[in-house]
């Protein structure tokens, strides 16, 4: 019994052996199945742009004839009147005068080809007070451009504005005409007030100053009718043939500075003035920058008559005759500019300024401004320069109330 049971234990624990093994090498000799690789579906996206159509944008041309470049065209005394009525305090005046947005200022004296800064120095005895306007060259140099007298009463407020000899000639004087009493009124009349004296100069300008480029002389004069043609103080100007009080000289005396015109006294007004309009050495030797103004314009008007004439007489020989006669006497090519205004969909206008001078040059300037946002807006004239003998004067573009 106990035999065969061994028997049996063994045999079956020799085929549990033999089908253990026949698995392992099953499993040994089985290769797994393989899977073909599939690559992913691939999404394309698609996107539409669309191009909007161009605004359509307005051209204007505008051509204009020069006739003079005095530097006393470059800045008007009118606007300097205008401006310190406007102001509510002298520190504001002096901002007024350097704000690229009036550009009322245009001097370009040292010709570096920046506008230069002016500074204000006041002066005060008793009702009259003194303001003495100053170009800011050069460290420690400056240049007296103009003085402006105010005389103040309870009743009046009595004001002049005298140019620099070396700038304007002899006797150049301005009075506004008020339409209302300024601000400044109320302010010389305070127990506390206190005289301005500027404390800038070259290369220590405001923070919110950006000095700009000057423009040719229709631009500046366009920007100055605007400015006047606004104001709501004066709206027209007297010239005397003096100042009613000649003791301002006296108080203004120990802030004089003439720094410039040590330097280059051959460019004092009446050697410009005498050298061109009497050539020969004849004429009228004595004359300020009022005159020389009035002169201009005379030209202005008389070569626009002519033009008038010429154009409308174009029948037989009288056509004939007056087309040589014009010929001989404008042999010289006159200058002119050319100025095309271009405004775009986002707002900003670009300008181009295209000026001819007597030789047939032709320069080309352009310019552009970014739309405004506010009540103060700057004006950008990275790009623009001045050309001797190139700046023109606006004739009959603009009237000035009188």
């Amino acid at each position: 019994m106990s035999r065969r049971f061994f028997r049996l234990l063994f045999l079956s624990t020799a085929v549990f052996c033999l089908l253990s093994m026949t698995s392992c090498w099953t499993s040994i000799w089985t290769v797994a199945p393989t899977t073909e690789y599939v690559a992913p579906v691939k999404t394309v996206y698609t996107t539409q742009v669309t191009t909007p159509t161009p605004k359509v944008v307005t051209t204007t041309t505008v051509t204009v004839t020069s006739f003079n470049n005095d530097w006393s065209f470059y800045l008007d005394l009118q606007a300097v009147a205008a401006a310190f009525a406007e102001a509510n305090s002298v520190q504001e005046f002096e901002r007024i005068l350097n704000s690229s947005r009036y550009m009322i200022n245009n001097l370009d004296l040292n010709r570096d080809g920046w506008v230069d800064y002016l500074r204000v120095i006041e002066t005060r005895q008793g009702y009259k007070h003194a303001f003495l306007i100053q170009a800011c060259l050069a460290p420690a140099m400056f240049q007296d451009v103009a003085t402006l007298v105010a005389e103040w009463y309870a009743d009046r407020l009595y004001v002049e504005v005298i140019g620099d000899r070396y700038l304007y000639g002899y006797n150049y004087v301005v009075r506004p005409v008020f339409v209302k009493r300024p601000p400044l009124w109320n302010v010389f009349g305070r127990p506390n007030y206190n005289p301005w004296a500027s404390p800038y100069y070259y290369g220590s300008f405001p923070s919110y100053y950006t000095q700009p480029k000057p423009m040719y002389l229709n631009h500046y004069q366009a920007y100055v009718n605007t400015y006047m043609t606004n104001h709501h103080y004066c709206h027209s100007c007297d010239y005397p043939q003096q100042p009613y009080w000649s003791g301002y000289t006296a108080l203004t005396q120990p802030h004089h500075r003439n720094d410039y015109a040590n330097q280059h006294p051959n460019d004092g007004f009446d050697q410009r003035v005498t050298h061109q309009l009497n050539a020969n050495g004849s004429g009228v030797t004595v004359r300020n920058a009022g005159q020389l103004r009035a002169e201009t314009q005379r030209q202005a008007k008389s070569s626009s008559t002519n033009q008038s004439s010429t154009a409308t007489n174009r029948s037989g020989a009288t056509t004939r005759q007056a087309e040589t006669r014009a010929t001989q006497t404008t042999q010289r090519r006159e200058p002119s500019t050319t100025v095309n205004t271009r405004v775009n969909k986002s707002g900003t206008t670009r300008t181009t300024i295209r000026t001819t001078d007597t030789e047939g040059r032709t320069t080309t300037i352009k310019r552009e401004s970014a739309p405004r946002t506010s009540n103060t807006s700057t004006r950008t004239s990275d790009t623009s320069t001045r050309t001797g003998g190139t700046s023109t004067r606006t004739s009959g573009t603009s009237t000035r109330r009188r």
